[in-house]
């Protein structure tokens, strides 16, 4: 992967036992992996709900204090498996909103990438990211790896980054390039393209050949441009292969289809700021294929992002 220096790991737990959940510990599991391959530094950060108890005395009476205590014993079996592969790992805790602390971390001690959990999956949603990650995607201005807790990322097999073709969508080329060659895995690209002057053509009543081949120029104008950014990374190492997919549709539907038929482990993406407030909204597209993503996700940022939230 790209260089990573330091990497925070939202660490969650249930508000009724302080259990850490699934996923949390399989998000901690692949940062520990990752920060070893890496050599990271590690921080899991732990977010207890509520004001900050105002003395010791306050803190050793309240609930939260005995969730610290819970965490903590769960937490230090991943802090000493940490330190026994040589990564350097601490742990924090604070009160506050989850995402809202975790971002402000991010912003103070200038994380290169934050890793949370998804939530465990209910009969009653499908949607496997909660408020936090989504939230997260949303304000936080490094990238944001939403980890699935069934995919190991030394075993995971094929990485689909979506490219539409904006200067973040460069960005997300070079990050699937270089993730791919971190864990031998195959890349998919890909791109959707829509046909602005077919509704005029087809009112024209114009002859379904000429209707192809118009569909075609743009898939192949659009392959091309995608291959010529691709061209800027090497991209040429990675051993399981390269392959660029460019279909007609809406940007959501076209990503998820190729992620649901190739049965991808991984998604990279770039998402926006858009509505007149920066880093408010990660756009439509990235919002609609949070609600049936089956599988981990990579959020990159433009590089004129700007997160509302202030370190302090």
């Amino acid at each position: 992967m790209q260089t990573l220096s330091r990497i925070l790991v939202g660490v969650d737990f249930h508000r009724t036992t302080g259990e850490l959940p699934l996923p949390t510990r399989r998000a901690i599991e692949k940062s520990l992996w990752l920060a070893e391959k890496t050599g990271a530094k590690l921080t899991l950060m732990s977010v207890l709900r509520g004001p900050a108890p105002s003395s010791e005395n306050e803190l050793e009476s309240s609930a939260g204090s005995e969730y610290q205590h819970l965490i903590s014993e769960q937490i230090e079996t991943f802090i000493e498996k940490g330190r026994s592969a040589g990564v350097e790992v601490s742990s924090k805790f604070v009160y506050g909103r989850g995402w809202y602390e975790l971002t402000r971390e991010v912003i103070r001690e200038d994380f290169d990438l934050i890793i949370v959990g998804t939530r465990e999956k209910s009969a009653a949603t499908r949607m496997l990211y909660g408020s936090t990650a989504v939230k997260l995607l949303r304000k936080c201005p490094c990238p944001v790896w939403v980890t699935r807790p069934d995919v190991d990322p030394e075993s995971a097999t094929t990485i689909v980054a979506a490219d539409d073709l904006s200067p973040v969508g460069e960005k997300v080329l070079h990050t699937a390039v270089s993730t791919a060659q971190f864990i031998d895995a195959r890349l998919l690209i890909v791109s959707a393209v829509s046909y602005p002057l077919e509704g005029a053509m087809m009112r024209t009543e114009c002859s379904q050949e000429d209707l192809d081949k118009y569909r075609l120029k743009i898939q192949t104008d659009a392959e091309r441009e995608v291959f010529d950014r691709l061209s800027m990374t090497d991209y040429r190492t990675i051993q399981q292969g390269t392959q660029i997919i460019v279909q007609g549709g809406p940007a959501d539907t076209v990503v998820e289809q190729v992620v649901v038929e190739n049965h991808a482990d991984l998604l990279v993406m770039g998402t926006i700021g858009r509505g007149g407030v920066p880093g408010f909204l990660i756009g439509n597209t990235a919002e609609r294929l949070l609600y049936g993503l089956q599988c981990s996700l990579l959020a990159i940022k433009p590089d004129d992002f700007v997160s509302p939230v202030k370190a302090d």
